[in-house]
């Protein structure tokens, strides 16, 4: 947005110094309409600039105008339809896409937007007559099927339901994992329990782990007496996967006794699945927002699901819009089961906004409100990131406590709570800890590195930290910071010329890391080789590092150094 405001702003000023060389000479110039067509052509290219400077909300505002001026460009339809999605706005995607050209894309936002829109308003005929009319890329044409699936499924013919969600499936085991689970949801719905009950066995045996299918899978265990079976679906899930707020609501249910009832789907309840199961699996396969669309629309179908708003938040944190997370988690109430890791997530979000004091009263009045796991261990995570390793040694002890009354041990607490200690130099209860973790996870790099370098930095241990080191390059050669941990070992261990070689590595793998170009500054210069040492160093000082370490380098540039670092420099990352 500020890039746009700066364009618009400036362009005046060009304008005016383009013409600057001629002498001004008032001029009466008849008043004449502007053509339709540069109207939408200026509205386009603004819309363009927005989208460009990652402002969606400008984008789409003038791309919905160029269309009204410009109906039959399908290509700027969809632009608009994709910028007012990417803003969060349905309402005003439905609108553009309603005023676009009826002609088939092969983009397919137009059409599925149109087709959510229809669903919205109750015309599930209308919704499928949309979809069927336009020749859609396989991932739209995935969507449409389901939603189709869905549709038959009100009709009540199941089977036909089952069968349009299976002639998804092509080999793709991300996908096909997603049609799967639609397909066991469908029998759910249609209170064929039985079938479902296979479906979800088969898949959670095959090792699928779709948190909608865990908790599908345990509420139907749970239903029919196999309480201990279901229990133990979910306790497997929070291990292998991780800890889901709603997974965990279930657990608590069916150990307090409650009655269990499979909650079966409706038709937009369906459709909203429809959508954002696909892009869960675009979300864990790219690097970038492009699954905030379908992840909009989902919500737009049913606004309880909780759960596509926190994968909207990630999609929002990919695209570098960490302001309209916030916004989003903000959304979340207090009553949906996921408003705890929400709220821990605002706090670290907040955090890393360099909005510390709100941070901590937001970390503060969730803890007093709902104290569960996952929020513990995020509120832990900011302690840390605060450099306050004592409140997250505090809450970490307090969780390990907790788990290990329900018999879990996990390593990822070990490890959190062995770096807190670490950091505080309790040395011992920090070692336990990491030997703890890597018992738990022995082929973990990140403990490997963590636990490797902390012996080698205290100088015991050294050959077993050199190996566990290697170990984790082995694991992740491709890690910068990891690579980077090899390379300050050999440095430790008075290996300068292996030093040189590992942080030569690890600073192509990661060129923009101040840390690493400091410590191949190190190498060079102990290498002997000075020029290299003092590039290298003003290298890391444009990289902005943290003052302390500015404030080193400087000196270092004044005239190397002979003091080795303090133990711990490298292990802080």
């Amino acid at each position: 947005m500020k890039k746009l405001s700066l364009l618009l702003a400036i362009a005046p000023l060009l304008m005016a110094s383009a013409c600057a060389s001629r002498p001004f000479r008032p001029t009466a110039y008849p008043t004449v309409a502007e053509p339709d067509t540069a109207r939408a052509y200026g509205d386009f290219m603004v819309a363009r600039v927005a989208a460009l400077t990652n402002d969606p909300e400008t984008a789409s505002r003038y791309y919905a105008a160029s269309i009204g001026t410009a109906p039959e460009d399908m290509d700027v339809a969809e632009r608009a339809v994709y910028s007012a999605l990417m803003a969060g706005d349905f309402g005003l995607a439905a609108g553009v896409a309603r005023r676009a050209d009826a002609g088939a894309t092969e983009a397919g936002l137009v059409p599925l937007t149109l087709a959510a829109d229809a669903l919205v308003h109750g015309r599930a005929q209308g919704a499928i007559d949309i979809l069927k009319a336009q020749q859609l890329t396989f991932f739209h044409q995935m969507i449409a099927l389901n939603l189709e699936a869905w549709s038959q499924l009100e009709r009540g013919n199941l089977a036909e339901a089952v069968a349009l969600a299976g002639s998804n499936r092509t080999g793709d085991r991300r996908l096909d994992n997603a049609t799967n689970h639609i397909v066991g949801l469908l029998q759910v719905a249609a209170e064929d329990d039985a079938a479902a009950a296979e479906t979800f066995a088969a898949l959670w045996a095959a090792g699928a782990r779709l948190a909608v299918g865990a908790e599908a899978y345990a509420e139907l265990l749970a239903a029919r007496g196999d309480r201990d079976e279901a229990l133990d679906i979910l306790t497997t899930f929070r291990t292998e996967v991780s800890y889901n707020a709603s997974l965990e609501a279930l657990r608590l249910r069916i150990e307090r006794g409650d009655k269990i009832e499979p909650k079966r789907l409706t038709l937009r309840e369906g459709a909203a699945l429809s959508f954002q199961l696909p892009a869960a699996v675009l979300l864990q396969n790219t690097s970038n927002s492009l699954a905030t669309p379908y992840l909009v629309i989902a919500l737009a179908l049913d606004a309880d699901l909780h759960q596509a708003r926190v994968l909207w938040v990630q999609a929002l944190l990919l695209g570098e819009r960490p302001q309209e997370a916030i916004r989003v988690l903000r959304e979340i109430p207090d009553a949906s089961p996921f408003y705890a890791a929400a709220r821990g997530q605002l706090a670290n979000l907040l955090h890393i906004e360099g909005r510390d004091e709100d941070a901590l009263r937001v970390a503060a009045e969730a803890l007093a409100a709902r104290p569960d796991r996952g929020l513990k261990l995020q509120i832990a995570g900011l302690y840390r990131a605060l450099k306050r390793e004592a409140d997250a040694e505090a809450i970490l002890s307090e969780v390990m406590v907790a788990d290990a009354a329900v018999g879990q041990d996990d390593w990822r607490v070990h490890f959190l709570r062995g770096a807190a200690r670490e950091r505080q130099v309790k040395w011992e209860g920090a070692e336990a800890d990491l030997k703890r973790a890597l018992e738990l996870d022995p082929d973990n790099a990140t403990v490997l590195n963590y636990l490797g370098y902390s012996w080698i930095d205290r100088g015991i241990n050294l050959k077993e930290g050199l190996a566990l080191i290697q170990q984790a390059v082995a694991l992740e050669p491709e890690s910068g910071q990891i690579v980077d941990s090899l390379g300050w070992a050999h440095y430790r261990l008075g290996e300068y010329e292996q030093a040189v070689e590992f942080l030569e590595r690890a600073v192509t793998l990661l060129p923009a890391d101040a840390v690493l170009n400091d410590h191949l500054g190190d190498a060079y210069w102990k290498a002997g080789r000075r020029n290299e040492a003092g590039f290298q160093w003003k290298r890391a000082l444009k990289l902005d590092p943290p003052a302390e370490d500015r404030a080193r380098i400087q000196q270092k540039l004044l005239g190397g150094f002979d003091r080795e670092p303090a133990p711990g420099a490298a292990v802080a990352r």
